[in-house]
Parts: structure tokens; sequence; C-alpha cells
């Protein structure tokens, strides 16, 4: 190849000057600009997600936190209404005059209430103490039935341990009921601690 006369021998580098131009500022950009920013939001998002990810684990945290509080709370009161509901051993008998109370408003009459004292037991270890009472009443069948009835849905009923209706030509309608009436109590003042 040859060189024609006045033609200068540099332009085909003069192209290239003019295309690496272009080039090396994009490579100077992509150095100097694109780089650090690109590698600064990606330990940015490795923070953000780190920071989700703890805050995920407090909100659980503070959910369950707040669970066990309203769970403690619920269980406070259930105890503090159980507490309330059933009656301390040595205050028995005024549970018993509420409960005579009681079975006249369902037109039933008690005649005796007699407690059998080898059914409390000797041994401390527990709570509550279930006395049996021997319960004798006087009414109409269906009386009777709802006084039953309501007595079982009292807190320190447990259980009716014997029951026998007795029937006298005598003094017809009106039945004669004998029971042993188990209930609970507590052996002496609960104390719980919270609210």
């Amino acid at each position: 190849m040859r060189l024609k006369e006045g033609v200068p021998p540099m332009r085909f580098k003069n192209i290239y000057i003019w295309y690496a131009i272009p080039v090396l500022l994009i490579l100077l950009w992509v150095l100097a600009f694109y780089m650090p920013l690109s590698s600064t939001i990606k330990t940015k998002e490795k923070e953000l997600s780190a920071l989700k990810k703890e805050s995920e684990t407090l909100d659980m945290s503070i959910n369950s936190i707040l669970n066990y509080k309203t769970n403690e709370d619920r269980l406070i009161s259930t105890i503090k209404r159980f507490e309330s509901d059933i009656p301390i051993f040595d205050r028995f008998p005024l549970f018993i005059r509420g409960i005579v109370r009681d079975a006249k408003r369902y037109g039933v009459v008690v005649v005796t209430f007699n407690n059998a004292f080898s059914s409390v037991d000797a041994v401390k270890k527990s709570l509550f103490v279930n006395p049996v009472f021997e319960v004798i009443v006087k009414g109409r069948f269906m009386d009777i039935g709802r006084f039953m009835e309501g007595l079982s849905g009292n807190t320190a009923y447990r259980a009716i341990r014997k029951a026998e209706l007795l029937y006298d030509e005598k003094e017809y309608p009106v039945l004669t009921g004998r029971f042993f009436i188990e209930f609970k109590s507590w052996r002496k003042e609960p104390k719980f601690e919270g609210k």
C-alpha cells in the first residue's frame, strides 16, 4: 500500500481516537460512579434486609409477649372469679345458708344439711377440700330437679355421690329427696399475685 502525497498518514488513527473517547468516558463513568454506587446500594439492601428480619423477629417477640400477657390476665381473672365463687372451708356455713335460701327460691325446703367429716381429707397437699354433705329436701319432683340443676351450675359443686327420692302417700305430691353432694372448697384463703 502506497500513500499518496498530501494525505496525512495518521488518518485512520483519528477515527480510533473518536471512537475510543466515548468508550473511555463510559468506562470511566462505570468505574468512577456506577461500581461504587452499585456496591453501596447492595450493602444498603443487605442492611435493609437484615433490619427487616430483625424487625420481624422483634414483632414476633412483642406479639408473643402481648399474647402471654393477655393469657396471663385472662388466667388471673379466671382464677379471681374462681376464687370468689368457691367458698373457703372455714366460711362454708355461709355458703350452706346461701344454698338453703336458693332452695326456697325453687320451691324446695331443705330439711337437713348434715356434713360427713370423714369425707374431709387430712392430707394438706391440695389447695382444695372436697367435703360431702347429706342434704334432705322436700318439694315437688320438678322443683327438686330444678333446684339440683341450679346447684350443679354452681362452681363449688363437684358431684352427687348418692341420690334417693322417697314417696309418702300422705304428703303426695311432695317428695323427699336425700342427696349426698360433694362440693369444692378452698382449704384456706388463696393468695394469688396479679392485677
